[in-house]
């Protein structure tokens, strides 16, 4: 029974309380249930008599009513994919397999089984329950859904014009210098609006979700105020909350030190230490710092990332873009989720990061695409046992894209990772460095994240390139409206 039911500030998220001591969270994209992209937010409330029911009302005046029994994931399946002609998951050891003549079945938003379909532990495809909605695959692949270990979504205005003048030989560190880079992105970014904000970043994840992404990595790092990197925060998680994309928020607000403290850099990273991250700590899953000559000192990067150990949070780093400066190494032995870029990194970090064993390598290429660096090799991370990932570093400077695959086609043609170690950075690895386990790979207990793409052999994603191949979306079981709104 219930006893208590409370929809939070943000109208994003309903917390109900049953009599056996449990207390819930169901979001409003969940609670809607409709599949649409962006859902309203919740309007209201209410436990119903005798007390096993909750009803709950939405701003586009829908109601649907939640019943105890459907919190917990039990009995039949609601949803069946079958023929599947390869299913992309990985085994208990982390090996790659593409398994033939493939079933999953899904209750509410679970994986029950996912296998063959002559597999004896499946369920009986004979007589599969009436009510149990069915997709045929049509001899398909199926995956997981993809999770972006790096991304910027939220930020107001663009940097078109700064793009031209690169391309006409300015340099990144002279372009910020007059005030543009980062700079230009946080002052149209404190400028805007919080539903200006939100609703920018929504269509960014909806081109990411064309793409197939169905979770994301989201920083913070671009008001550089104590206010306003929260605000970014409390963004990330309505999006999360009421998006069909499912988002891990982090705290960049070492990103650069804004220019109100420019005489005192000390300052901002005491006011990073002792007011942000207290802060942010019911709001972020981890802290990041952007190491680097213009941005952050080894000093100061390990001070930030050791006070958001110590506050609970997990860390990640901005590490070996344009200088090794010995953050790799420092971040894997604080036990960060991840270390990003690493266009320039010495083989000395490198063994301290397989040494560190945990954490991952984030690779980025689009911000090298951009920007004409190197391209990273990820043969000298793999060949050391470290695990790959592969984002895109969508943001509004140095990799303004929302397509995934497309870099995972760059690191498969020029990091040198095959197509199966590309699967791998873009779903199970990915999801590890977002920070969200569990996701990323289309087993047992796993959320009902998965894709349906366009096409038979599971090579198509890296070599297709530049394209969506996405024919069906599944989020927490519900298909997605991609092409609504």
């Amino acid at each position: 029974m219930f006893q208590e039911c409370q929809v939070n500030s943000d109208r994003d998220r309903l917390t109900l309380r049953l009599s056996d001591g449990r207390a819930l969270e169901r979001t409003a994209w969940r609670l809607h249930g409709t599949g649409r992209f962006v859902a309203p937010a919740i309007a209201g409330a209410r436990i119903l008599p005798p007390g096993d029911r909750v009803a709950v009302r939405f701003d586009d005046g829908r109601e649907v009513t939640v019943l105890e029994p459907a919190l917990a994931p039990q009995g039949p399946p609601t949803l069946v994919i079958r023929n599947i002609g390869q299913l992309v998951r990985f085994d208990a050891a982390g090996r790659f397999e593409a398994v033939p003549d493939a079933v999953v079945w899904i209750r509410e938003d679970c994986i029950l089984f996912s296998g063959r379909e002559s597999d004896p532990r499946g369920p009986d495809l004979a007589a599969p329950p009436a009510d149990v909605r069915v997709i045929d695959a049509g001899g398909a692949v199926v995956s997981a859904g993809l999770v972006d270990p790096h991304t910027h979504p939220v930020f107001a205005g663009d940097r078109a014009r700064e793009f031209a003048l690169r391309k006409a030989g300015a340099t990144y560190a002279e372009i910020q210098a007059a005030g543009g880079g980062i700079l230009s992105t946080m002052r149209a970014t404190r400028e805007a609006d919080d539903t200006a904000l939100f609703d920018g970043a929504a269509r960014r994840l909806r081109r990411m979700a064309r793409f197939g992404v169905t979770a994301v990595e989201g920083k913070s790092g671009y008001e550089l105020t104590a206010e306003g990197e929260l605000r970014t925060l409390r963004v990330l998680r309505r999006l999360g909350a009421r998006c069909a994309v499912e988002v891990s928020p982090t705290l960049l607000a070492a990103h650069i030190v804004p220019p109100e403290f420019a005489g005192d850099r000390d300052a901002y990273v005491r006011l990073i230490i002792e007011e942000m991250i207290p802060r942010a700590r019911e709001l972020a899953v981890s802290v990041d710092v952007f190491c680097e000559d213009n941005a952050f000192s080894l000093e100061e990067t390990l001070h930030i990332l050791g006070a958001a150990r110590a506050a609970g949070l997990q860390v990640r780093a901005h590490a070996g873009q344009f200088h090794s400066l010995g953050a790799v190494a420092g971040a894997a032995r604080l036990g960060a989720l991840s270390v990003d870029h690493l266009e320039e990194v010495t083989d000395d970090e490198l063994d301290a990061l397989a040494a560190a064993g945990e954490t991952v390598a984030v690779l980025l290429p689009g911000a090298a695409l951009t920007l004409g660096l190197p391209m990273p090799s990820g043969r000298r991370f793999l060949d050391r046992g470290i695990p790959v990932a592969v984002g895109t570093d969508c943001n509004p400077g140095t990799s303004m894209t929302e397509n995934l695959p497309l870099a995972g086609t760059l690191a498969c043609l020029q990091a040198g990772l095959t197509v199966e170690e590309t699967w791998d950075a873009l779903t199970r690895t990915a999801a590890r460095a977002a920070g969200l386990p569990g996701h990323g790979n289309p087993v047992a207990g796993a959320p009902a994240d998965l894709i349906v793409w366009d096409f038979a052999h599971y090579g198509q994603l890296p070599y297709h390139f530049g394209v969506p191949h996405v024919r069906t979306l599944l989020r927490q079981g519900l298909e997605v409206q991609l092409e609504s709104e």
